[in-house]
């Protein structure tokens, strides 16, 4: 006697897109959400750095009388 197999992913696959196509625009909002937070959060701190930057470049300018 021959076992039958399943194929689990896509048995849920079909299940999603069956009964769960909401929930499934709803994951992938959730992670496109998430991943543009990162993004921003990413690009804030960058910007911050280099206007710190530039802050000390013009301190040491002020200190050295160049302005």
């Amino acid at each position: 006697m021959k076992i039958k197999r399943y194929d689990l992913p896509n048995i849920i696959k079909k299940d999603f897109l069956l009964y769960g196509k909401i929930h499934l625009i709803l994951l992938i909002i959730i992670i496109l959400s998430a991943s543009s937070i990162v993004i921003i959060v990413y690009e804030t701190r960058l910007l911050i750095a280099k206007e710190e930057y530039l802050v000390r470049e013009k301190k040491k300018k002020m200190m050295n009388g160049e302005i």
